[in-house]
């Protein structure tokens, strides 16, 4: 027999080949398959899903939606490159799809293609404006003369705030981020770009606020619980920092990222109380820890002798992230 035509899309597939023909057995209609995908997605089996999602396109090959969440899984699973074909696949066939561009737009900040990103992100804006009779071109567009609704996509905006933040025009991200804020008012990725956004311009009770609120709308968001302990640890409110790293960690995880904190700010005694705190909660399994009180006795020794602490690797901290 020569080769089943499904097999070119499956080229964006890498999981459990054993699933194929239980999938086929399975899913009958395109719409069946969306919907066992879904349900295998929310189960945390990424690779069933992702059949599942391969089989509605079998099904229906203009199925555009399947192919943005195989995009999707393989972006959560770090393969880049196959996030990449399966959002390409679709901006091949419907280069306006708004969704396409915005997923292939973050996908390209986080890859830190910044003029690539601003391309495709701006694209989905004026896209989204034409929708709503309020025509932009595909440059630069007017942020104060913008229009959305709950239809608009949430994360073009979001992703234009960080692109702004990186460009350190915290007036300009904010502008974005109030826009996203009126797509959808009670969105906890908004709240935590808006908070990381107040962070980096130094505005640090604004981001606790908003942390805050965040957390008041969604409290099992992790990057804002990170974020948030982050601002308590550069407030120097180590109990409240650990209590936050908590609630997406263990103890000893948390001790060792408020010590990273203290270690990047250069209070070395502080740093080195929390990593010697995470090495006795965990000794024989926190690696990270002992490597980073290793750190804090390279630079005391630099220090001594005149030397330049910079010459230690600690990666900074203040980066705006995609999520």
């Amino acid at each position: 027999m020569g080769p089943e035509p499904e097999l070119d899309t499956r080229s964006v597939y890498r999981g459990d080949n054993s699933l194929l023909h239980k999938v086929r057995k399975q899913a009958s209609s395109a719409d069946q398959a969306m919907q066992m995908a879904a349900i295998s997605y929310q189960a945390g089996d990424l690779d069933q899903s992702l059949y599942q999602y391969l089989r509605a396109i079998e099904l229906e090959p203009e199925r555009y939606e399947a192919m943005l969440w195989i995009g999707r899984i393989h972006r959560e699973r770090g393969n880049t490159q196959l996030a990449e074909m399966a959002f390409g696949d679709v901006l091949a066939n419907a280069p306006d799809n708004p969704d396409a561009l915005a997923e292939m737009g973050m996908l390209q900040l986080a890859k830190r293609d910044h003029e690539a990103a601003q391309a495709l992100l701006f694209k989905a804006v004026a896209l989204d404006q034409r929708r709503l009779g309020n025509e932009q071109g595909d440059g630069p567009p007017d942020v104060a003369a913008l229009k959305v609704d709950n239809q608009s996509p949430l994360k073009v905006y979001n992703a234009l705030g960080v692109l702004a933040d990186l460009s350190n025009d915290f007036p300009l991200s904010e502008a974005y981020y109030r826009l996203a804020m009126l797509i959808e008012p009670r969105s906890v990725l908004v709240q935590n770009s808006l908070g990381y956004s107040y962070y980096l311009a130094g505005k640090w009770p604004e981001a606790e606020h908003t942390y805050k609120r965040g957390i008041s709308y969604d409290a099992s968001y992790k990057p804002l619980w990170r974020n948030y302990g982050l601002l308590l640890a550069r407030m120097e409110r180590y109990e409240e920092a650990l209590s936050a790293f908590e609630q997406i960690g263990k103890r000893a995880e948390a001790s060792n990222d408020v010590g990273y904190i203290c270690l990047v700010e250069g209070k070395l005694d502080a740093a080195e109380q929390f990593f010697r705190s995470a090495i006795e909660q965990s000794p024989a399994h926190y690696d990270m820890a002992w490597e980073n009180l290793n750190r804090v006795q390279q630079i005391r020794r630099i220090r001594q002798v005149g030397g330049n602490p910079g010459s230690v690797a600690v990666a900074p901290l203040e980066e705006p992230m995609v999520q």
